[in-house]
């Protein structure tokens, strides 16, 4: 028996410019030590019985169902792309002085808003042979980043496609594409958590006030994203976001009692928090130092 382990496998992605159209380019890594946490895909098999008959005659395939769930570990060059997933392409290109800026309206007001998708492969080294899965229309159903003081920056995505294209599923020519390929995005310099603060505004963009030391913190970025199924098609042939919800939970050292009681009193008040006179925000920034 041959036991195959991560370093026969690898898994890249590219963003699609159409839905469910396979990308031109899948150079994208999630992250340094990723790997796939789970796999699945189902045709939701429907068995048809005969009137007078017990067992099932025939059966028909219902729609086609998949999911794919990757982990990894932040880096500092390249895992800030997989945010493109959720607010699509950046606005500028970030350096430590200037972060990576997502837009943060989600195409808000659009006629015909879009969600974006991901062309995902997963090659496996078998001998001679590869086997390459090609997972098209994959949607971002969540991001999850956790770390804790002296820990990685851990990050986890959950997604749903579309279909399998297996056009190519076993080939005697291809090998799997390593992490430090030159054609693709390189594994750089992990994030290691040292040091955060949690800031709030004291009425201007520019100006804000620690109020605690972060020990450990989980931030989730969910889409509640829906496949759409057309007539004549046992495959999504669309997808739309109904909410972006960003909930996370973190645990901290206070050191300042005034401010602190200033935003207990916005709690209590239950004013509108959405500008910076609010003196309500949270910012999370990670830097390569």
């Amino acid at each position: 028996m041959t036991v195959y382990t991560g370093g026969s496998a690898s898994v890249m992605y590219g963003v699609e410019s159409t839905f469910n159209t396979a990308a031109s380019a899948i150079t994208n890594i999630f992250g340094v030590q990723q790997k796939v946490s789970s796999f699945s895909l189902s045709n939701n098999r429907i068995d048809l019985n005969k009137l007078g008959q017990v067992e099932t005659a025939c059966y028909a395939y219902g729609q086609q169902a998949g999911s794919l769930s990757v982990g990894f570990i932040f880096d500092n060059g390249d895992s800030h792309k997989i945010f493109q997933a959720i607010y699509g392409a950046p606005a500028g290109s970030g350096t430590v002085a200037s972060p990576f800026l997502y837009p943060a309206t989600l195409a808000q007001g659009a006629t015909a808003p879009t969600v974006t998708s991901l062309t995902t492969n997963i090659n496996l080294q078998t001998g001679a042979d590869t086997l390459k899965r090609s997972l098209t229309g994959c949607i971002v159903n969540s991001l999850n980043i956790s770390t804790s003081i002296g820990e990685t920056l851990n990050g986890s995505v959950d997604m749903t496609f579309a279909k399998e294209n297996n056009s190519a599923v076993l080939t005697s020519t291809d090998t799997i594409t390593q992490q430090d390929a030159g054609t693709v995005d390189q594994g750089t310099k992990p994030y290691t958590f040292a040091h955060g603060e949690v800031k709030i505004s004291t009425g201007t963009a520019l100006n804000s006030t620690a109020i605690a030391d972060v020990q450990d913190i989980d931030l989730t970025f969910a889409q509640n994203t829906e496949m759409l199924y057309g007539l004549g098609s046992n495959y999504s042939v669309g997808a739309y976001r109904r909410v972006l919800d960003v909930t996370g939970r973190f645990r901290a050292v206070w050191k300042d009692a005034t401010i602190i009681q200033h935003v207990i009193d916005q709690v209590r008040d239950s004013e509108e928090m959405l500008d910076y006179t609010s003196g309500v925000g949270m910012q999370l920034t990670f830097t390569n130092g």
